[in-house]
């Protein structure tokens, strides 16, 4: 029998010198990975993915939105533009302020109801709001959700004939992308969530899977509160936070509308604007404004197209109407950058894709331009 040659002393150094050097490549490989995905987000939108063909519209509907809080600036856009697509077709729409609480949402709500529409759009999560939609639901009352469960899609479980957003999963993925690419691997990060909404969760477990996932990154807090009290609590968390952690850091948050009371804590602390990054989603006006202006602290956000949405929220209404199923129509999520922030509808502070949604659904409705 052969015996086994003892290892010499080099082979042991070889060997372990394997041990880095394979580390270092996998981290190389996660931040080739990640600036991959970050140019896929960021790169123009021009090709209509959406449907090419619709039933005929139903004449004299009457539509309610339910917005989640008409003091963010998001939800208070769905209703305009819902309300501009829907006039498109004839019919009317009502908007009820939600005033940002669950509470406050199933009040709204029944309001809705109480208002005989035929569809109710909902900027609000629908888990919260089960009992007044399974009464809708009774009533013959379409329920159409915008942000409102946790993937996009019909949403039998929750009672809503579709929910209208962007994939969760990718939006939270490409903000962890960025935080990735730009530090090299090394970045230190806070995920700010609300998970009141089911969205939210799913998209910052997204961003915090995805840098729990990066060797060299760090998650440093998964901070949760209501998306109501981003004013009273922001500004104290964000102090704290540089306190406990230190320079640099990247904060990441599920909306844009927390780092509206972030940036105010970060310049009283005197910190640079290099030093702490903020990476947001939703695509508010002030994101854009930030992103634009460089030296803001925001330098991404991961923006939802709101006025297709809402054309396509008209849509599906009308499919539901006519006893036709969803369209299954999803846009791919969009990384506004300080590159990009003049183009696909930044000019006007907003994701308008460029791919001729408004005429394609005109063209869908038999409908002049």
């Amino acid at each position: 029998m052969t015996r086994a040659r003892p290892h010499t002393r080099s082979t042991v150094l070889a060997i372990a010198g394997l041990i880095p050097l394979t580390s270092a490549a996998r981290a190389d490989d996660g931040v080739a990975a990640a600036k991959a995905a970050i140019e896929k987000y960021a790169g123009p939108q021009t090709t209509w993915q959406g449907p090419t063909s619709a039933p005929k519209p139903a004449k004299d509907m009457m539509l309610v939105y339910l917005s989640g809080d008409e003091q963010n600036d998001i939800s208070r856009e769905y209703g305009l533009s819902m309300k501009e697509a829907a006039a498109k077709l004839g019919w009317k729409l009502t908007v009820i302020d939600g005033k940002g609480s669950p509470s406050s949402w199933v009040s709204g709500f029944n309001q809705a109801i109480a208002l005989k529409p035929n569809g109710i759009a909902i900027f609000a999560d629908a888990k919260s709001l089960q009992d007044p939609i399974k009464t809708a639901a009774e009533k013959g009352i379409t329920v159409i959700g915008l942000h409102a469960a946790s993937l996009p899609g019909p949403t039998p479980d929750l009672h809503l004939f579709v929910n209208i957003q962007e994939d969760p999963r990718e939006i939270g993925k490409a903000e962890a992308d960025w935080a990735i690419a730009d530090s090299k691997g090394t970045a230190k990060v806070v995920v700010i969530t609300h998970n009141e909404y089911q969205i939210a969760e799913t998209k910052s477990g997204a961003t915090k899977d995805a840098i729990l996932a990066c060797a060299g990154c760090k998650l440093l807090d998964y901070a949760n509160f209501p998306a109501s009290e981003a004013a009273q609590r922001m500004p104290q968390l964000t102090t704290s936070w540089v306190q406990r952690f230190g320079l640099p850091i990247y904060i990441t948050s599920v909306g844009d509308n927390d780092l509206d009371f972030a940036i105010p804590a970060l310049r009283s602390a005197g910190v640079s604007p290099d030093q702490a990054k903020l990476i947001g989603a939703d695509g508010n006006r002030s994101a854009y404004e930030r992103i634009r202006k460089g030296k803001q602290y925001q330098t991404v956000t991961v923006s939802e197209p709101i006025e297709l949405q809402a054309y396509q929220a008209v849509d599906e209404f009308n499919r539901a109407f006519n006893k036709a199923p969803p369209s299954g129509f999803v846009q791919p999520p969009y990384l506004v950058t300080a590159e990009n922030v003049g183009t696909q509808g930044g000019d006007k502070n907003m994701f308008v894709p460029e791919n001729n949604y408004k005429a394609e659904y005109l063209k869908i409705w038999g409908i002049a331009p």
